[in-house]
């Protein structure tokens, strides 16, 4: 990227960054919004005062080029480098512990407040089964009205840390619960359950690009139960067990596996199915009922 002299440019470092990473970013807009945000993670600002920053130190000039290196030769995500992800309305800690929250799971949480609004949801905690960084329950935990309990279930211990640093950042309430599924929850207790499960099958999980494949944990990509449509048939099976009556099952699916999640669903006795399809038109999530 160049020298590391003391008082180099903010343009200059960008413009040498930006070339650095085109070949990972795939386009020039995306190598050079890459290189904006690894910047102005190193010097502790936000992207968009970048051009009013004055000279940049030569300790921060090495910091850049370090970074710039993980992105392009260990494909290491920027989430993880900077360790900020925007979602919903929050801004999250994330590192290699939890999945890089994704825009099209923000569809989770906007099914949820629709199903609020309309007065489809029954009184009752609400559960993110999965929480990962806490993403979907502590975005619930500030948009659902009134004190109705989030709670937050993960298998990973190491994940859980991560969700009550969250927590913690974003001064919101939620319940953490390390538990595999939802089998230790009492009966009928809960009034909504949100999840975005593990939905890449495992043949498929090496064929995923490298940032994501060598990075993101697999335990939250790849199915435990082995198989896509086991993973969604457990978690229909525990979900009509743990909702109380008129309660909602809400959860995330990969593209083209909308009628195995239907299939799940009602084969486990929930019904009122509703499918919302992402911005790029893909059938996305999932929301059923167990009937009242």
């Amino acid at each position: 990227m160049g020298d590391a002299a003391a008082g180099a440019d903010p343009r200059a470092l960008i413009a040498r960054a930006s070339a650095a990473l085109l070949s990972r970013a795939g386009d020039e807009p995306s190598a050079r919004l890459e290189a904006e945000v690894l910047l102005a993670s190193v010097l502790g600002c936000e992207r968009s005062v970048l051009a009013r920053v004055g000279a940049v130190s030569g300790e921060q000039v090495r910091a850049l080029e370090t970074l710039v290196a993980r992105r392009r030769v260990d494909a290491c995500p920027v989430a993880y480098l900077t360790h900020r992800r925007g979602f919903y309305d929050l801004e999250l800690y994330v590192d290699e512990r939890v999945l890089v929250p994704r825009p099209e799971t923000e569809h989770v949480v906007e099914v949820l407040l629709a199903l609020d609004a309309e007065g489809l949801l029954p009184p009752g905690p609400v559960l993110d089964r999965g929480t990962g960084s806490g993403a979907l329950a502590l975005a619930l935990a500030g948009a659902l009205p009134g004190r109705r309990t989030l709670v937050g279930s993960d298998v990973s211990a190491a994940a859980l840390e991560v969700a009550d640093l969250n927590r913690r950042r974003c001064g919101r309430r939620l319940m953490l619960l390390q538990a595999d599924g939802l089998g230790a929850l009492r009966p009928a207790s809960l009034a909504g359950i949100v999840c975005n499960p593990p939905y890449i099958a495992p043949a498929e999980h090496g064929q995923l690009p490298p940032d994501v494949r060598d990075h993101e944990p697999r335990v939250a990509l790849v199915p435990g139960e082995g198989s896509v449509p086991a993973v969604y048939e457990r978690l229909a099976r525990e979900a009509v067990q743990v909702l109380r009556p008129g309660g909602w099952l809400v959860t995330e699916m990969g593209a083209g596996q909308a009628d195995l999640v239907r299939s799940a669903c009602l084969g486990a006795g929930l019904d009122a199915l509703r499918v919302t399809s992402d911005l790029a038109g893909i059938p996305r999530v999932v929301a059923a009922r167990r009937a009242a």
